[in-house]
C-alpha cells in the first residue's frame, strides 16, 4: 500500500510529491513538474498546485530544484545525465518501433510495447530496448520460443535492441501484482503495435488509478497495425496443424525446467515465482528480481529522507 507522512508541518500535497520524487530517485532521475502530476498518488491536486507545491519544497530545503527539474539530490550533474539519456531515448523510440513493427511479424504475436528505460524516456551505454508482447491465447510459449530462438540464432542472443522477457496472451491482460513497480511499468509502457489491444491493456488494469489518478492512456498516434502478412498466417496455419498445443505445453515445461537448473538456488520459492512466473497465459523473465530490488530500494530511500527530516511515513 502507498505511505504517507505523519507531520504537521506538511501538507497533504507535499507528502504526494515527495513520495514521487523519492521513487525516482531510486534512478538518480529528476522530474518535471508535469511528471510528477502524472505520477502523483493523489487526484485532489491541479498541475499549477503540484509546480508551486514543488517550489515551496525546494526554497524549504525538502528538494533541489535546476530550472524546471526537481530531485532529492542536490547534484547538478542529474541534469546532465537526463538530458543526455532523454536525447539518446529519443532516438532509439525509433529504432524500437522498427523492431515492434518486426516483432509483431513473428507467428501468435498480436501487440507490442516498449517498456523498460526506454519507456521512461531515459537510455544510456547500459540500456536494453526491452518489449512487452502480447500473443494470441494458447500460443504465448509457442511465440516466445520463436523468437528466443531467432534472437539466439541471429542476433547472437544479444539484448541490446531486442530483449524479450515479458509475454501475456491478449485474454489475461490484467497484471497480478499490484505494486509501485509494476504500476509504474503499466503507466509508462508505450504502445508501438495495435492501438487496441494497448487499450484494452490499460482499461484492464483499472487498479492503476490506485497508485497514478492523474495518469492517462498514452498517445495511439504513432500505433501501427500489427503484421498479419501471408507467410504469417501460414506459419501459424502449419504449426497449428502439426500439433500447436502440445509443443504450446512443451515449451513451457521446457522453459521452467531451464530456468530452475540456472536459477533455483537463488531464490526464495516465492520469489522465484514471481521473477520466472510461468503459466499458460503469461511468462516473465526477470533473472535480477528488479521488481523486487525496487520496491526494498524504495523503502530503503523513504526511510532515510524520514531519518534526515524527522519525518515518520504512516501504512
Amino acid at each position: 500500500m502507498i505511505e504517507s507522512v505523519v507531520d504537521s508541518t506538511l501538507k497533504p500535497l507535499s507528502e504526494s510529491i515527495l513520495r514521487t520524487i523519492l521513487y525516482y530517485d531510486i534512478f538518480n532521475y529528476p522530474l518535471k513538474a508535469d511528471e510528477v502530476y502524472r505520477f502523483l498518488p493523489t487526484n485532489h491536486a491541479s498541475k499549477h498546485s503540484v509546480e508551486q507545491e514543488l517550489k515551496d519544497l525546494s526554497s524549504k530545503g525538502y528538494l533541489y530544484q535546476f530550472g524546471d527539474l526537481f530531485c532529492a539530490q542536490n547534484k547538478i550533474e542529474l541534469i546532465d545525465r537526463r538530458r543526455k539519456g532523454n536525447a539518446e531515448a529519443e532516438k532509439l523510440l525509433d529504432v524500437a518501433r522498427v523492431k515492434g513493427k518486426f516483432i509483431s511479424g513473428f507467428p501468435f504475436v498480436r501487440g507490442v510495447l516498449a517498456s523498460g528505460s526506454l519507456s521512461k524516456g531515459y537510455m544510456d551505454e547500459n540500456s536494453d530496448l526491452d518489449f512487452f508482447i502480447i500473443t494470441k491465447p494458447g500460443r504465448l510459449w509457442v511465440a516466445r520460443m520463436i523468437l528466443v530462438l531467432y534472437k539466439r540464432m541471429f542476433l547472437f542472443n544479444s539484448h541490446k535492441y531486442f530483449c524479450v522477457n515479458y509475454f501475456v496472451d491478449s485474454d489475461h491482460l490484467e497484471i497480478e501484482e499490484k505494486n509501485m513497480f509494476t504500476a509504474t511499468e503499466l503507466a509508462t509502457v508505450i504502445p508501438l503495435c495495435e492501438a487496441d489491444l494497448y487499450t484494452r491493456l490499460f482499461k484492464s488494469n483499472d487498479w492503476l488509478t490506485f497508485f497514478f489518478p492523474n495518469c492517462e492512456q498514452r498517445s495511439l498516434d504513432a500505433v501501427v497495425p500489427a503484421s498479419n502478412s501471408v507467410v504469417k498466417k501460414i506459419l501459424e496455419k502449419v504449426i497449428d496443424i502439426a500439433g500447436g498445443s502440445w509443443w504450446e505445453n512443451y515449451f513451457m515445461k521446457l522453459s521452467l525446467k531451464r530456468w530452475e537448473s540456472i536459477y533455483k538456488k537463488q531464490y526464495a520459492n516465492n520469489d522465484f515465482k514471481v521473477a520466472f512466473k510461468t503459466k499458460k497465459y503469461v511468462s516473465k523473465n526477470h533473472p535480477r528480481n528488479y521488481q523486487k530490488k525496487v520496491i526494498e530500494l524504495y523503502r530503503e530511500k523513504m526511510e532515510g529522507f524520514s531519518k534526515k527530516f524527522n519525518i515518520v511515513w504512516k501504512a
